[in-house]
Parts: structure tokens; C-alpha cells; sequence
């Protein structure tokens, strides 16, 4: 890997306003081959990439993420679990179905559909571009399933916006690699209560001394947040799941 990659990955920061500078069809033909070229579970190609232009769609999507960016300047993608494909030609061939919308099957296609979207992000950013994901489209999935007309065996799984950055955030401080990266087994350095209040001081700092949105906060306090926060319709995506046709018992 070129070391302009990996200084472009190190630094990855989350861009939410761009300018309003279209990005050329070349250019974004290019970052979807892309994210078809991205390994793929079992060469099965279980997602479906879908790029939001319409206006008004790009409002409702906006009103129902809560983030009104994604109505203005920049490139809006959804990321779909797709396993529609190929329960269509299983059928076609007269084949039983049900290993394409189990549990497996069904994690295979966010995998398939996540590192597309991570290719996307890294091949973007490498371009100068700037890039957020969008979990939020969860707040309402059967909205997002009826607004893209998505058939059945699908899942709108997440969102990103890629555009010509108009701002410049500094990163987000990460967590201690110690209590990320285990060696044969699950990382429980000795130091851990202090590598903890380390890292809630730096997040602290960081948030505190930020020049947009500076707020009094540390990592622990985030999680707790998170945690309690409003979790819209998320509650309903098992239900939702099986009425997109996934049998996934528990």
C-alpha cells in the first residue's frame, strides 16, 4: 500500500458540508466500479448501490435522517442488502431458495454491501474527496424501502454522501490500539482502568477545544447517550426483515 494511502486512511475525518461543485460523472462512474470491485462473500454480489438525485427524494431522506446536508450539495448513495438478484435466478433454475434468506445469507450481504461502501469511502477520499456515512436512514427503514420502490429479499442498510469538501475537521481521537487489538484472544491489557481515563480526558479535550459544534462530553459519557438516545423506528427492523421475505429465527 502507498504511503499516500495509508496517510489518507490515518486521517479520515467525516465531511458534512460541501461545496457546490458537482463532481464529474466520470468521477463517480468511477468510485461505483469501485464498489463493485470489492471482494465479495462467496463471488455472490449481494448488495445493490443506488444514487439518490432526485430533489424531492433527497428532502424526504433528509427530513427522515434528521440531517439536512443530504438535500443539498454532493453525491447521495444508498447501500442495499441485495439478495433479490439471486433468489430470482435460483427460482428461474427451478432451486430451493431458503440458504439465500437465512441468517448466512443475510450477513453476507451486509458484508458484501458494508465494504463496498468502506472501498467507495477510501477511493473517494484518495481523490480529495469527502465522505459521511449515513446509519441514520434506519430511523425509518419502511420509508426508505417504499422511497426507493426496494422489492422484496432487500434491506436499505446504510447511507453515504461523498462531495468537494467545505470544511476541514480535525480527527476523531480513536481508542488506545491496546484495547483493540488482541494477540490470541480478546485485548485485556494490565493498564486498562488508566488507558480508560486517558483516552475519556483526550476525547473530553478534543470535544471541549474544537472550533464547530464544541460540546462537554468524553467517550463514556457518548456511549451512554447513545444508548439512551431516541431510537426512531430501528425497534422495528426484525419485523421488517421478515416482511422483506429473511428467515431469521432466533
Amino acid at each position: 500500500m502507498a504511503h499516500s494511502t495509508i496517510d489518507t486512511l490515518l486521517h479520515h475525518t467525516s465531511i458534512r458540508q460541501f461545496k457546490d461543485t458537482p463532481i464529474a460523472p466520470a468521477t463517480l462512474h468511477t468510485l461505483e466500479e469501485v464498489a463493485q470491485h470489492t471482494a465479495s462473500s462467496q463471488y455472490m454480489q449481494q448488495f445493490t448501490l443506488i444514487r439518490v438525485t432526485d430533489p424531492r427524494m433527497r428532502q424526504q431522506i433528509a427530513d427522515l435522517t434528521t440531517h439536512q446536508y443530504i438535500a443539498g450539495p454532493g453525491a447521495f448513495y444508498v447501500f442495499v442488502v441485495d439478495q433479490a438478484r439471486n433468489v430470482h435466478l435460483a427460482e428461474n433454475l427451478h432451486a430451493a431458495t431458503a440458504r439465500l434468506t437465512d441468517w448466512n445469507a443475510f450477513l453476507a450481504g451486509v458484508f458484501d454491501a458494508a465494504l463496498a461502501a468502506q472501498n467507495m469511502v477510501a477511493a473517494a477520499e484518495n481523490e480529495g474527496l469527502g465522505t459521511v456515512y449515513l446509519g441514520s436512514i434506519l430511523n425509518d427503514p419502511q420509508q426508505m424501502i417504499d422511497l426507493l420502490h426496494l422489492p422484496r429479499y432487500t434491506f436499505p442498510l446504510l447511507g453515504l454522501m461523498i462531495g468537494i469538501p467545505d470544511q476541514a475537521p480535525a480527527a476523531k481521537p480513536r481508542l488506545p490500539q491496546a484495547l483493540v487489538v488482541g494477540e490470541n484472544g480478546y485485548p485485556q491489557p494490565p493498564d486498562t482502568p488508566k488507558l480508560w481515563d486517558t483516552y475519556n480526558h483526550t476525547v473530553h479535550t478534543y470535544y471541549d477545544q474544537r472550533s464547530l459544534n464544541a460540546r462537554e462530553t468524553d467517550f463514556a459519557r457518548m456511549v451512554v447517550a447513545n444508548s439512551q438516545g431516541d431510537a426512531h423506528h430501528r425497534g422495528a427492523i426484525g419485523r421488517i426483515l421478515k416482511q422483506q421475505g429473511f428467515s431469521l429465527p432466533q
